[in-house]
């Protein structure tokens, strides 16, 4: 599929249009798409932007490349802070990031098209729809870098795929391609590679044939039920980080 892409703030995605869905890719290729501090300010602006856009009915978020997204850049870690100033879980993608997508009025699709670690994964949990390549695999990577994952994970992930299955990925199996996600229900559908984002840009073209008021309407009520144990987990998973930090 062929689409015309213009940057995003600083660069490190790109946004287009097919009629009434909206493509994000990141756009990161030589570093597999791996997260940095400005690829977050890049999506809550892009985001925000489709949010107001009246004639936009969804939203995909891909990869350039290979990769959807190696987890975030090492040398964020180590290296002097990138163009925005911004240390690694300073910027406003990570204080509000899980907020903004569960929340946000269109329909809302993660197109894996190659590996995803980490925040790569994450990322995509609060989204509505998850495809994957054939050739995707996904890698939850927290407990081997000592770190409690964020995004509201530890409520999306028991209630994609059971609580036993959740602690299995994060403690245990980690690594998980694109048929055995398929499986777990941590993704709704696998298909050929050249075929997903022709795959997820027709479900947003469906969406659209749907009245803004009652698609917006039914994913509310969807997501109402579930409020109080979604808001209990982000502010677990946030005081876990803060008491891990306050021990280093």
């Amino acid at each position: 599929m062929m689409l015309e892409f213009a940057p995003v703030g600083y660069g490190t995605i790109g946004l287009a249009r097919n009629g009434p869905v909206a493509v994000l890719r990141l756009q990161r290729a030589q570093r597999l798409n791996a997260y940095t501090p400005e690829m977050g300010e890049d999506l809550v602006r892009a985001f925000e932007l489709t949010a107001k856009d009246a004639d936009l009915a969804a939203v995909v978020v891909t990869g350039e490349g290979r990769a959807f997204c190696a987890g975030a850049d090492k040398d964020c870690f180590t290296g002097p802070p990138g163009p925005s100033g911004l240390a690694l879980g300073a910027e406003a993608f990570v204080r509000g990031y899980a907020r903004q997508i569960r929340s946000h009025p269109k329909l809302t699709i993660a197109a894996f098209n190659g590996v995803a670690v980490g925040i790569g994964v994450t990322m995509t949990l609060p989204m509505d729809i998850r495809l994957a390549g054939a050739g995707a695999a996904l890698k939850l990577n927290f407990a081997e870098l000592g770190i409690v994952p964020g995004f509201g994970a530890t409520y999306f992930l028991p209630h994609l795929v059971g609580l036993g299955q959740a602690k299995k990925l994060l403690l245990c199996e980690h690594r998980v391609d694109a048929f055995r996600a398929l499986e777990l229900g941590l993704v709704d559908e696998v298909l050929d590679d050249a075929g997903l984002l022709e795959r997820a840009v027709s479900l947003g073209h469906a969406a659209a044939q749907i009245k803004p008021q009652v698609r917006s309407g039914i994913k509310e009520a969807l997501n109402a039920g579930a409020e109080a144990a979604f808001e209990a987990a982000l502010g677990l998973e946030a005081s876990s980080s803060l008491r891990r930090g306050a021990r280093q």
